[in-house]
């Protein structure tokens, strides 16, 4: 009898600078069904080691110690989805019949990006940023910092030293619901891309079947869409045209710090 292959199941980073809207949109994206993993909850209830910067006013986590608690939860998550998919005898038509049936996990943390092959940007003008920063109570200090960040694309351009595929999403004059739809969007787009190209490559280089027991991952080459060598863009295109909607390098907001 001829085994089926294991659905292919993506780590997707929902990350970006803190203010930007990312615990609330993967509330609401929770609230709809997809699985999510708070990371800063999960630092807690697997108390992950962690030292509070006081200069800083944050913690400092062990990212060693962290990744290793997600890689083995994103595991475990990843073979139970595969269990439900072979004794339910899904398809994978069913994967976009209810958010439940994706085999997605949505890693949501400024840290995310750190543990994911993928990842979702979320953007804020730094003047928008400030104001909801201050309304936070952040110190005067720490909104500066974050302000600078996001003004310079730090998050964005670590996305590019760890992720395999960066996209970004300016959510500065859009509502919640409009930012929920457009990480909708974006997601199944990616899963729906990436599920393609990796039919094309077990026919490609001709691969034995996966069994029961094994998950489908794609390696992580490095930063792969970025190309210093590019004479036109920093950005390969994107042939997927919601994907391409989506690709990095519209929010260039350097000039409010010179």
């Amino acid at each position: 009898m001829t085994e089926l292959p294991a659905p292919l199941f993506l780590a997707i980073a929902l990350t970006g600078t803190p203010g930007t809207g990312k615990t609330a949109v993967s509330k609401r994206l929770e609230e709809e069904g997809y699985q999510i993993l708070h990371l800063t909850e999960f630092i807690q209830e697997k108390n992950i080691p962690s030292d509070y910067d006081s200069d800083r006013d944050c913690l400092v986590v062990d990212m060693d110690a962290l990744e290793k608690a997600v890689y083995a939860f994103q595991d475990d998550h990843a073979l139970e989805f595969q269990k439900q998919y072979f004794e339910k005898n899904m398809t994978p038509a069913d994967f976009y019949t209810s958010p439940s049936n994706l085999p997605v996990l949505i890693i949501e943390s400024h840290l995310a990006h750190y543990l994911c092959d993928y990842s979702v940007v979320l953007r804020t003008h730094p003047h928008t940023l400030k104001i909801r920063l201050d309304e936070r109570g952040y110190s005067e200090k720490k909104v500066t910092e974050n302000v600078l960040a996001e003004s310079i694309d730090v998050i964005l351009c670590d996305c590019f030293d760890y992720c395999h595929r960066v996209y970004e999403i300016d959510t500065t004059e859009i509502t919640l619901s409009e930012t929920v739809r457009c990480v909708k969007e974006l997601i199944q787009a990616l899963y729906e891309d990436e599920l393609e190209k990796h039919k094309t490559h077990l026919a490609k280089e001709k691969t034995e079947p996966f069994g029961t027991e094994k998950t489908v991952f794609i390696e992580d080459n490095g930063a792969e869409i970025y190309d210093d060598n590019e004479s036109d863009s920093d950005y390969v295109d994107e042939s997927h045209p919601i994907l391409s909607k989506y690709a990095p390098g519209k929010n260039d907001w350097s000039q409010l710090t010179e």
